[in-house]
């Protein structure tokens, strides 16, 4: 019987592996953007309580600068998630290419419709942003001298 699968050139192989690295790498990337946003929202919370008198005037730019750490880490959350999903697609391809069917079970990894669970951690990374930004924002209005 005749082996009917191509052989992965040298450069497809380094494609590969530099698609899954990387795709390892954005994913620690939004791990570190939530924790680096987390850790802004804690120093927020900080200055407030210890170094600003609770004027008004205080609390609207700890609020905003609040809101731009928020958006701008759904800008990277978006930023990262975008490349991982191109890289996906790339390692999609050469599963496609280079891999039988038989192959690609034996890998679990079918290419046919499946559910889309890729994006839970990424909604879990969201939702701790939006409550640590949330209750930033209830401390700073809320919370009276």
């Amino acid at each position: 019987m005749a082996d009917t699968t191509r052989e992965m050139p040298r450069h497809v192989e380094i494609a590969y592996k530099e698609a899954a690295d990387n795709i390892l790498f954005y994913k620690r990337q939004q791990w570190m953007a939530t924790n680096y946003a987390i850790l802004v929202y804690a120093l927020i919370l900080a200055l407030s309580a210890r170094f600003f008198s609770r004027t008004d005037m205080a609390r609207g730019l700890l609020g905003v600068l609040t809101v731009l750490t928020f958006l701008y880490h759904m800008y990277t959350l978006k930023l990262l998630q975008d490349a991982i999903s191109s890289l996906r697609l790339r390692v999609e391809w050469i599963y496609r290419t280079y891999f039988t069917a038989e192959e690609r079970s034996g890998l679990n990894f079918p290419l046919e419709a499946r559910p889309s669970f890729q994006g839970v951690d990424l909604l879990g990374l969201v939702a701790v942003s939006v409550i640590g930004a949330g209750l930033t924002l209830i401390y700073l209005f809320s919370v009276r001298n």
